[in-house]
Order: structure tokens, then C-alpha cells, then sequence
């Protein structure tokens, strides 16, 4: 009885937190046309912080409630899924154009943020103060995209089909700052609370199956809280919008990795496994580093380099359980 109560639990919070996100996405952006920011800032930073909800709001409630070990798996856990399974999946059905701009300046970013945190976990803790450094990286991550964003530019229409527009007649009607305020804040509520009930019952659910947390929250987590993402990347690649496609995985792992795990330092020093620092962050690495290497050719990702990317990330959770 036990499990399935919390297996109940943990998809309960799983949809609260997905359906909050979803709401917080499609609030951001409406607050974001409000206050004229560029449709290509929009979809790279709002959006990609929107997505971007779930681990958030996972993460910081396991390092509130002490599972700090849950916190880093997740954000660990989803970059790798962000790459080979979003964008492998969407790549195997839809071969994605790449956006020159973001493979010049977000996506060496993304590569610099991974290598530079892997080079803060060698001493196996992610302190306060390196939390504060993520976080001041991640400051200027902001003001170069806001001033990158400024030369190019995307029709605002096109911005619908990212966040997956179920309730766009009831954002329609709301164009006050207080307004789309408000439901910014209702709807990151709604994230709280699904993250809440995602990590009680996660923790519960690794006890009774005898699994560590850390592993719950690589795969379980990590794959639950990219849904976000794989949804935004399927909606931009079926109305060919490749710099929101790609964009908006390049975006949330920047902020999974110099915004997350900037702030979930300062609630406490992280401590990291040899055995993570040996297999997850490699492979994080690895998959960055591949993702560039394929962009690099001709400027997109197609089929055959979808299907290998999947294929990669199949693997490493084979890898990882059985380890």
C-alpha cells in the first residue's frame, strides 16, 4: 500500500508541477511583451527559466528539507536528459536548424558553466562562496543576452507555440502588469507545491525499493522535470522556430547549472560523491561537448545525430543503474 500511495503522490506532484510551470511559461512571456523585451530574449532566457521551473522548485525544496544529494542529481540528471533525450527525441522526428548566434555566444556559455563547475566539485563540496561565484556568472549570463538579444530579432506570434498555449484565451484577457503578476506568482505556488509532493514521496518511494536518492533523482526526477522542455522543443520544432527549439535547452541548462546550483549552495554546502565526480559530471561534459560538435556542422542536428544522441543518454542510465 505503501508504494502505491507514493507512487500516486509522486505523479500527483508531478502534474502540479508541470502544469504550474506551463502557466508560469506562458505568464513570463506575456510579461515580458508587456514590458518590450526582445521576442529572442523572451524565448532564450524567460522561456529557458521558465522550463527551467521544475528543477528549481525541486531542487531547492530537497536542499530546504536536507536532500542535497536529490538537489544535485536532479540538476545533474536534467541537463543530460535536456540534450540526449529532448533533444535527440525531437532531432529524430524533426532535424533541427541551428541558430548561428546561439552557437556562438550561448552555447560556449553552457560549455564554460559545465567545466567550471566540475572544476569548483574537485574538492567534493559546492560551498557558499561558490555559490555566490555561480551566481554572479550567471548575472552576467543575463546581461550579455540582453544585449545580444537587442541586434537580432523573432515575430512575437511565433513566441505562442512555445509554452504550449492551452489557456491562451484566459491570457488574453490579461494585460495589466498586476495581472500577469499575480498569476507569475500563482503559478509559481503551484510549482512549490508539486515540488513538495515530488520529493516526500520520491524519498519515501527510494526507501521502500532500497535505491539511493541520488539515483531516484537522476533518472525519475531528471526525466519528470524536462517534460517542460521536451514539450517547448517539440511545439518550436513542429512551427520550425530553431532558435527557440535548441535555444530553450541551451537556456535551461545554463540557468539549471549557474542559477540552481548558485542558490541551493547558499541554503547549504552540497557534498559530492568521487563516484559522481568519476561518471555524472563526465558525462554532463560529454554530452555538452557533443551537442557542440554537432552543431558545429553545417548548423544542425539531424536524424542520424538524433537518434545518437538518444541512444547515448539510453545507455548512460543503463550505465548508471547498473552501477
Amino acid at each position: 500500500m505503501d508504494i502505491i500511495l507514493n507512487t500516486s503522490l509522486f505523479l500527483a506532484g508531478l502534474v502540479v508541477l508541470i502544469f504550474g510551470s506551463s502557466c508560469l511559461i506562458q505568464s513570463s512571456v506575456k510579461l515580458g511583451h508587456i514590458f518590450k523585451l526582445t521576442p529572442l530574449f523572451i524565448g532564450l532566457v524567460i522561456v529557458g527559466f521558465g522550463t527551467s521551473a521544475p528543477e528549481a522548485g525541486t531542487s531547492i525544496v530537497a536542499a530546504v528539507r536536507g536532500y542535497k544529494e536529490i538537489a544535485l542529481g536532479n540538476i545533474i540528471g536534467s541537463c543530460i536528459a535536456n540534450i540526449g533525450l529532448v533533444l535527440g527525441f525531437c532531432a529524430f522526428f524533426f532535424p533541427l536548424a541551428v541558430n548561428k548566434n546561439i552557437f556562438k555566444r550561448e552555447l560556449p556559455i553552457m560549455l564554460l558553466a559545465v567545466g567550471f563547475v566540475y572544476l569548483l566539485a574537485l574538492d567534493l563540496v559546492l560551498s557558499r562562496i561558490d555559490g555566490f561565484i555561480l551566481l554572479s556568472f550567471f548575472a552576467t549570463f543575463l546581461f550579455l543576452a540582453y544585449k545580444g538579444a537587442k541586434t537580432h530579432s523573432l515575430e512575437f506570434s511565433e513566441l505562442k507555440s512555445l509554452a504550449n498555449f492551452k489557456f491562451k484565451k484566459i491570457f488574453k484577457r490579461i494585460n495589466s502588469k498586476f495581472a500577469v503578476g499575480m498569476s507569475s506568482i500563482l503559478s509559481l505556488g503551484l510549482v512549490v507545491l508539486g515540488a513538495n509532493l515530488m520529493v516526500r514521496s520520491g524519498v519515501a518511494l527510494a526507501k521502500i525499493l532500497g535505491v539511493s536518492p541520488r539515483i531516484i533523482a537522476i533518472t525519475v526526477f531528471a526525466i519528470g522535470t524536462s517534460l517542460p522542455e521536451l514539450t517547448t522543443s517539440l511545439a518550436a520544432s513542429l512551427k520550425k522556430i530553431p532558435s527557440i527549439s535548441v535555444g530553450n535547452i541551451v537556456g535551461s541548462n545554463i540557468f539549471n547549472i549557474l542559477f540552481i546550483l548558485g542558490i541551493v549552495p547558499l541554503i547549504g554546502p552540497i557534498n559530492i560523491t568521487s563516484s559522481a565526480l568519476r561518471f555524472e559530471f563526465p558525462i554532463l561534459f560529454l554530452f555538452s561537448a557533443s551537442l557542440f560538435a554537432v552543431m558545429r556542422t553545417k548548423y544542425k542536428i539531424t536524424r542520424k545525430e538524433g537518434l545518437v544522441m538518444f541512444l547515448g543518454y539510453l545507455i548512460f542510465i543503463f550505465f548508471l543503474v547498473r552501477r
